[in-house]
C-alpha cells in the first residue's frame, strides 16, 4: 500500500483559474458560515458551521490547503464564540490533517464518512474548549453550558452538516483539479528525461 503526504504537479491556466475560483467559493461558504454563528439566528441551537465547513473543504482537499483553511476557519469561529482568539485554530488544524489523510491514504469519500469524521472533529474541538475554560478552573457553570449550549449546538451541527457538505462536494466536483494516473507517470517521464539530459 502506496501512502503519500503531500503532491506537487504542474497545473495549467484552466486548472489555476478553476483552483481559485474553487477557493474562493469555499472562503464564501466559511464566510456564511461565521455570518450564521455571529447572527445566531438559531438561539441556544446554534450550530458550529465554521468546523463543519472547514472539514467538509479538508475532505476534499490537499493536507497542506486543508490545514491553512482550518486555522482561519478557527481564527473565525473564536470570533463569532468570544473564544480566545487562535485556540479553536490549534485544535482544528490536526484535526483536519487527520481527516484529509484519511480520506487520501483509507477510506473512501462518501457522506457517511463525512458524517463520523465531522462529529468527532467538532467534539474534539469543543472538549478542549470545555477542558481549558471550565474544568481547569473548576467553574459549576460547567453543566449548564453542557446541556443548554454545547449539546443543542452539536446536535444543530450534525443535523447541518450533510447539506453542507453537499455544497462543498458540488463544488469541488465543478472546480477541483485532480491528476489521472497517466499524468502522473507522464510527469515522472518527463522528470528522467529531463535528468538524463543533463547527465549526457
Amino acid at each position: 500500500m502506496k501512502f503519500r503526504i503531500l503532491r506537487y504537479s504542474a497545473m495549467t491556466r484552466r486548472e489555476i483559474f478553476k483552483s481559485i475560483a474553487k477557493w474562493v467559493l469555499f472562503s464564501l461558504v466559511l464566510l456564511v458560515s461565521y455570518t450564521i454563528e455571529v447572527t445566531m439566528p438559531f438561539a441556544s441551537w446554534q450550530p458550529y458551521l465554521t468546523l463543519t465547513t472547514a472539514v467538509a473543504v479538508s475532505f476534499f482537499s490537499e493536507e497542506l490547503s486543508g490545514v491553512v483553511f482550518a486555522a482561519f476557519a478557527g481564527m473565525m469561529h473564536d470570533l463569532a464564540m468570544g473564544s480566545l482568539f487562535g485556540f479553536t485554530s490549534i485544535w482544528l488544524m490536526p484535526c483536519c490533517l487527520f481527516v484529509t489523510l484519511l480520506v487520501v491514504n483509507l477510506i473512501h469519500r462518501n457522506i457517511l464518512n463525512f458524517l463520523w469524521m465531522n462529529l468527532i472533529a467538532v467534539i474534539l474541538v469543543q472538549s478542549a474548549e470545555l477542558l481549558f475554560k471550565y474544568l481547569i478552573w473548576r467553574n459549576h457553570d460547567i453543566d449548564v453550558v453542557l446541556i443548554n449550549y454545547v449539546l443543542p449546538a452539536l446536535i444543530a451541527t450534525v443535523i447541518l452538516s450533510a447539506p453542507l457538505y453537499l455544497i462543498i462536494r458540488q463544488i469541488n466536483k465543478k472546480l477541483g483539479v485532480e491528476n489521472n494516473t497517466d499524468d502522473i507517470l507522464t510527469a515522472f517521464e518527463d522528470v528522467e528525461d529531463d535528468e538524463d539530459k543533463v547527465r549526457y
